[in-house]
């Protein structure tokens, strides 16, 4: 095992190659050789660790709160189910537009000013508007603070672009994988957190204890994160380009383009489930006083077992090449929607849902490593910034179809639905002879206009 402080060394000198760049001439290389001296960790593990920590808080945070929204409403005087429906959905579709819309544009803003301001911009917004939503008094009110924070927040974006231009090329789908991870850890426990805490101490409580998790989030990257010396690099560089050209640019990627276009058609298919997955669950129990424990359950499996197989999925795909790795989790994923549209209990519904988190959990790190591999360094901020919209777009139009199939047809139909397009994905993805599509699969460097630093321990 090489040393602590030789590890730093060599990282240190793989990073400053050139003799005009070093910690006399730039006092941001100074601040990261010094930190580095004064730490066990070298600075992109520091990032990685201090990233994910706050990364969980936020999520555990943010939906802590909006899965009291359907009751917060009805404390605000809304009686009706129909009514209370129709303002949840809103809720929910609204922040998903206003996010779909702004995440590239602070992208692009996080490859020309730091990956860190905008990651503390996020947090920072979120605990506002979290806080905020604690003294809104109408559904209205409720309604316009959740496109604001659609549109000022985004955190698992900023946090990848972030991590993505200071971890080494060969570590990349470890740290999104670990990334991933946190998201969905944060994503599990959040719910019943905002539950205990509301029966506690109600609702309103449970909207400031929120803003409270993700203000201590924001502080602890204020505090233990630095902005990677190569992100200043390629901020300098993306300053001299007009943001429309850049969007332009990526656009004019087909590697780039099919990659966001996967994103889009797997989030899409996520969402159909969103509306069906709860009624088929409650078809399938024999005893109705435990739906909700049951259903509680079920979803909680499948969150644990994806969290679980993010962080291991991610650091095989390292060494197995990310194109294998995808091709994989998106035919397993394929395979076991067929096995829960001919679930006869809940039980065996469970246990394929749980088997299926395991490939659901490795599609995220992988897709976004291939996503960071295809975009030029300047700009992995802006190509963070259209998958994550290309994501909530799916998810948000998702959720309308699924509904609309399941009252035409049947739940067990929306399974099957959805187990063929993630076939016929996994066979376009498999049997393209596309060049540009083989290219961006396949596990190798693409980027040309900066030169990536790669650091690479015995």
């Amino acid at each position: 095992m090489i040393p602590a402080k030789a590890e730093q060394d060599k990282y240190l000198t793989a990073l400053y190659p050139d003799p005009i760049i070093t910690p006399a001439t730039n006092p941001t290389v100074k601040g990261a050789r010094t930190l580095a001296r004064s730490s066990p960790l070298v600075p992109w593990q520091r990032n990685l660790w201090s990233t994910v920590i706050a990364e969980l808080l936020t999520l555990l945070g943010f939906t802590s709160g909006s899965i009291l929204v359907p009751y917060y409403v009805q404390q605000m005087g809304v009686t009706g189910l129909r009514q209370v429906g129709a303002w949840t959905g809103a809720y929910q579709s609204a922040g998903a537009v206003a996010f779909a819309l702004a995440t590239p544009i602070w992208g692009a803003l996080g490859d020309r000013y730091g990956r860190k301001l905008m990651l503390v911009r996020a947090m920072g917004s979120a605990a506002m508007v979290l806080a905020l939503m604690g003294l809104a008094r109408t559904p209205t009110q409720l309604m316009i603070l959740r496109v604001i924070q659609g549109c000022l927040t985004g955190t698992p974006a900023a946090a990848s672009a972030l991590l993505a231009t200071g971890t080494p090329r060969e570590r990349l789908g470890y740290a999104l994988g670990l990334l991933q991870t946190s998201v969905l850890v944060g994503s599990s426990v959040g719910p019943m957190f905002g539950g205990y805490i509301a029966d506690a101490l109600g609702y309103r409580a449970a909207f400031y204890v929120a803003a409270v998790v993700v203000f201590a989030a924001t502080l602890l990257v204020l505090l233990a994160v630095r902005e990677p010396v190569e992100s200043t690099v390629a901020s300098a560089q993306a300053r001299r380009e007009n943001p429309l050209a850049g969007f332009r640019s990526l656009l004019r990627l087909p590697r780039l383009v099919l990659l966001i276009g996967l994103v889009l058609v797997i989030n899409l298919t996520y969402g159909l489930l969103g509306p069906v997955l709860p009624l088929y669950i409650q078809q399938l129990v024999t005893n109705p006083s435990r739906l909700a424990s049951t259903a509680g359950t079920i979803s909680g499996i499948a969150a644990f077992t994806g969290a679980a197989a993010a962080l291991i999925i991610g650091r095989l795909s390292d060494r197995l090449g990310h194109r294998r790795v995808l091709l994989s989790c998106l035919g397993g994923m394929a395979l076991l929607y067929f096995p829960q549209a001919l679930a006869r209990s809940a039980t065996m519904l469970g246990f394929f849902l749980g088997l299926q988190g395991f490939f659901q959990g490795g599609l995220s790190p992988s897709t976004s490593a291939l996503v960071v591999r295809s975009a030029p360094k300047e700009k992995v901020g802006a190509a963070l910034g259209l998958s994550s919209s290309a994501s909530s777009t799916g998810y948000a139009l998702g959720p309308i179809l699924g509904a609309l199939v399941m009252g035409a047809t049947t739940p067990r139909a929306v399974y099957f639905i959805a187990g063929g397009i993630f076939t016929l994905v996994t066979l376009s993805v498999a049997a393209s002879e596309i060049p540009a599509l083989r290219e961006a699969f396949y596990h190798k460097d693409t980027e040309a206009k900066t030169p990536r630093i790669v650091y690479k321990p015995k």
